[in-house]
């Protein structure tokens, strides 16, 4: 795999980042789709990181094809692409934010 962006950090907030990795196969045995990615929204909480949504074309359960990881622990299997995921990670977690930490950012 070839490494476009490598775990790039975004702060919305000094307590809200987004880590985005983005590769690139260069065959097919490596991964089902061409580029493989993931977007992760994190939340500090004062002590540690936490994820609060992950989408992502990894590999789940024996499935491939994006997904999203919920904070609940759900995983909702939905066909976007990497830029796609941007935006919809960014609604998903200030929902999220909103009704599980209080935080209207």
């Amino acid at each position: 795999m070839k490494v476009l962006i490598d775990s790039v950090n975004v702060f919305y907030a000094e307590n809200i980042r987004l880590v985005k990795t983005l590769m690139k196969r260069e065959s097919p045995e490596e991964h089902t789709e061409l580029m493989k990615w993931a977007l992760q929204m994190l939340y500090f909480d004062g002590n540690d990181w936490i994820e609060i949504c992950r989408i992502d074309n990894y590999l789940h359960e024996n499935q491939t094809g994006s997904h999203i990881h919920l904070f609940n622990g759900r995983v909702k299997r939905v066909q976007m692409s990497f830029h796609e995921a941007e935006k919809v990670i960014i609604e998903i977690s200030k929902r999220i934010l909103k009704q599980e930490f209080k935080d209207g950012n």
